[in-house]
């Protein structure tokens, strides 16, 4: 089922299995001002969630925010096949199956530039990721640049992310972090974030931060950057 946490925010959540590992996982739906939706990060399941979705409106865009987040792109646009595609830099080679309307960059797309800010992370190459800022309820939605898996029942999982070093706290983990090849790039884009004043950020994998994103984000990076 979809948890709502704003008027206009919803979220989809699931488990994902990488190898022997165990991590949360979790897609934005956003409602825009005229009534459409924005369907960000598609998981593999959206099909138990489709019903739910159409139920809030029509979906105008699908949005793949960095090249690590696409598994669910093919069955997201079976099923709302109006809507256009959006994914990160160099997806498009990556996904040669799926049909992109656009590429993500620092300027929002007219469809949502009324309600959204972005930015991209360009100095991760690797990762490519574009992160959101929604507005109207000052949240700020990060993929892979930031982790906040608070806790786990899953022991491989908890070692993993000890030695990771991104359990039990909000921030990047070791592995983003060895992907930071353009600090200056990194640290420009977590200062437009900054500038924006997130009161919640919502991770791809882990917690929400429901209150103080804005100095949570600044702790986070102080320490890496």
């Amino acid at each position: 089922m979809l948890r709502r946490l704003d008027q206009s925010l919803w979220v989809a959540e699931d488990t994902l299995k990488v190898g022997f590992l165990r991590f949360p996982v979790r897609s934005p739906v956003v409602r825009l001002e005229d009534g459409g939706l924005l369907l960000f990060s598609p998981l593999p399941s959206v099909e138990r969630e489709a019903d739910e979705i159409r139920a809030l409106g029509e979906v105008r865009a699908i949005v793949a925010p960095n090249l690590l987040h696409h598994l669910g792109l093919s069955p997201a646009a079976r099923l709302f096949p109006g809507a256009r595609l959006f994914g990160a830099r160099g997806l498009r080679e990556k996904r040669p199956d799926v049909t992109f309307t656009g590429v993500l960059d620092g300027a929002p797309d007219p469809l949502w530039s009324a309600e959204f800010d972005q930015a991209a992370a360009f100095g991760m190459p690797k990762l490519e990721e574009t992160v959101f800022f929604h507005r109207p309820s000052r949240t700020l939605f990060v993929w892979d640049l930031c982790f906040h898996i608070a806790q786990s029942e899953h022991l491989p999982t908890r070692l993993f992310m000890r030695l990771n070093g991104a359990y039990g706290r909000f921030g990047p983990s070791r592995i983003a972090r060895s992907m930071m090849r353009d600090r200056a790039a990194v640290r420009a884009s977590v200062d437009r974030m900054l500038a924006w004043a997130p009161e919640r950020i919502v991770v791809a994998h882990g917690d929400v931060v429901e209150r103080g994103g804005r100095d949570a984000l600044q702790g986070a990076f102080e320490r890496v950057l």
